[in-house]
């Protein structure tokens, strides 16, 4: 017989009895109630007040990273300059625009004013304070420079001035000839392959080819017979794979009836030459010149060209001989002289006398 059911009763009788027993206990210790904990107190936050919005000031940026100075315009992107109340511009002035560097002083300076002067027509309250960008009112605007452009080095470049030879100048001072041949002369050429001549059609119409020099290292020239008197205008072109380049042009009168001042066809010619100062041909230090005279003396047994400098008192000098001019004489000059001078022809005769050309002057530099 199972008797299980009764044990577990009796078990739960005895559980019941102690929980009894334990709450008789407790209440005969004096009755304490278990404590309650205290909540901690809750904490009241300030309520929070709008921070004061923060503005930027505006600076003003310099341009340049090194010291500017004292006056020179500034970046202002905010503020309007300053001004003087109750002032009119001068508005009928044309308007100068401040670039970075600018100080009114070397603005008034490049416009031919004051600093008083341009404050005032702009009605500034502080000469010492432009912005770039600002507008001033000037009384004329300042000149603006071109640039030059760089030379190319492998360009041809001409060194001296386009001439003919002879030449002589007449009473106006312009070049004319009684020669119907000339030599017309280019000088030295760099960086050329070949030189190109031209001489304008005396009638109007375009200019001519002529002929060239296929060989300008050691100057550049040709021959050339007029075909018939007038006013004739020469130029040469220097060109090599890159480039050309055009001379100087040389204007010359062809007359086969003049005759040189001093009633006599007894003048030397010169060539290249820079240029004229007055009756003296303008020479480049260093370079090679052709000395001529082309009515030297029939006859002569030779030709010296001597040079006597101006004003010195020295006397003159032989800078080279024709030993034989019958067909004309002339001679090759290296000029290494300084200064001014006059060169002259002087024949030597079968029977021991000399026979001069007129006096050449010549200026070097």
């Amino acid at each position: 017989m199972q008797d299980t059911p009764s044990r577990s009763a009796q078990w739960l009788v005895a559980l019941a009895a102690l929980m009894l027993a334990a709450l008789a206990c407790n209440l005969a210790g004096g009755g304490a109630a278990t404590p309650v904990p205290t909540p901690f107190p809750t904490a009241t936050l300030p309520a929070l007040t709008p921070s004061p919005q923060v503005t930027a000031t505006p600076q003003f940026v310099i341009v340049t990273a090194t010291p500017t100075p004292t006056g020179a315009a500034v970046i202002n992107r905010t503020l309007a300059a300053p001004t003087l109340a109750n002032c009119t511009p001068q508005t009928t002035w044309p308007a100068y625009t401040v670039v970075a560097g600018d100080t009114l002083s070397r603005i008034a300076e490049r416009v031919g004013s004051t600093v008083a002067q341009l404050a005032t027509a702009n009605c500034l309250s502080n000469t010492g304070l432009i912005f770039v960008g600002q507008r001033l009112y000037v009384p004329a605007l300042p000149a603006t420079q071109t640039p030059v452009a760089t030379q190319d080095p492998n360009q041809p470049t001409f060194r001296e001035n386009l001439a003919v030879q002879p030449f002589w100048l007449d009473s106006a001072s312009r070049a004319v000839t009684y020669s119907e041949t000339v030599r017309v002369n280019a000088g030295e050429v760099l960086n050329a392959d070949v030189v190109d001549f031209y001489v304008n059609d005396p009638a109007g119409g375009p200019s001519v080819f002529i002929g060239q020099d296929v060989d300008p290292w050691d100057g550049a020239f040709i021959d050339y017979s007029f075909p018939a008197a007038g006013s004739y205008v020469f130029q040469a072109m220097a060109r090599n794979d890159r480039a050309q380049r055009p001379s100087t042009t040389f204007s010359v009168r062809y007359d086969p009836n003049f005759v040189p001042p001093g009633g006599q066809r007894n003048q030397l010619t010169i060539a290249p030459v820079l240029g004229l100062d007055g009756s003296f041909h303008r020479l480049a230090a260093g370079s090679t010149v052709t000395i001529t005279w082309p009515d030297a003396p029939v006859g002569a047994l030779r030709v010296n060209f001597t040079l006597a400098p101006t004003g010195t008192g020295q006397q003159a000098q032989t800078i080279g001989s024709d030993l034989s001019p019958a067909d004309g004489s002339a001679i090759t000059w290296g000029v290494t002289v300084s200064g001014s001078g006059h060169i002259q022809g002087v024949a030597q005769m079968p029977d021991g006398s000399t026979q001069s050309s007129e006096l050449l002057g010549i200026v070097v530099g």
